[in-house]
């Protein structure tokens, strides 16, 4: 006999969802998460089929850009590289904190999607969000020595993630370049996360 799925209130998939459209509603549609790209949310690529590994049931799956859209992606990238490069390091400290912030704000509700996306145990994903948050915040607190007569990369980093942390990995490495004064390009996992 199969086990039963309880779910303490609030925290379906569908529920999840409505708080991402309600946190986010530039960011996502109703069936699906947009592209980052040009300083806009993009409803571009073929969203993926997904399934969630709790129950079987679908959720919202990345959205894969053609090859033409991810050459643009990139050349944006590039453009915005060279206008983030020349802010000021307090005022890039002052977005990520910012961003932070905003993390610490939403952590219940980003470790409940890393649940129902990649099938992270509660516990784990609660820490892979909270790796993410604190790793980035003491790079946001002693900067200024590593920079120290470094300048930010020619171009934009670019950032792979790993399926099994995203927040911890990808996340976390996505605001300590954009903090160093680089621009920054992720691919997520082809599934999850």
């Amino acid at each position: 006999m199969a086990p039963t799925l309880t779910l303490k209130s609030g925290t379906s998939w569908p529920e999840a969802w409505q708080r991402c459209l309600a946190v986010a509603p530039e960011a996502f549609r109703d069936d699906r998460v947009l592209n980052l790209w040009n300083a806009d949310w993009q409803e571009d690529g073929r969203v993926l089929p997904a399934v969630s590994p709790v129950d079987g049931s679908p959720v919202a799956g990345p959205p894969r850009l053609d090859g033409t859209t991810a050459r643009q992606a990139v050349r944006a990238a590039l453009d915005q590289h060279r206008a983030w490069r020349h802010v000021p390091l307090e005022e890039r400290r002052a977005r990520v904190a910012a961003t932070l912030d905003a993390l610490v704000e939403h952590r219940r509700l980003l470790a409940l999607l890393l649940v129902w996306e990649i099938g992270k145990p509660w516990r784990l994903a609660q820490a892979d969000v909270d790796r993410a948050i604190d790793g980035v915040r003491w790079y946001v607190d002693g900067i200024e020595p590593m920079l120290a007569e470094r300048a930010p990369l020619d171009g934009p980093v670019s950032n792979i993630a790993s399926w099994n942390y995203p927040m911890s990995v990808l996340v976390h490495a996505m605001l300590v370049q954009a903090l160093a004064g680089n621009a920054v390009i992720a691919k997520t996992p082809t599934d999850g996360g």
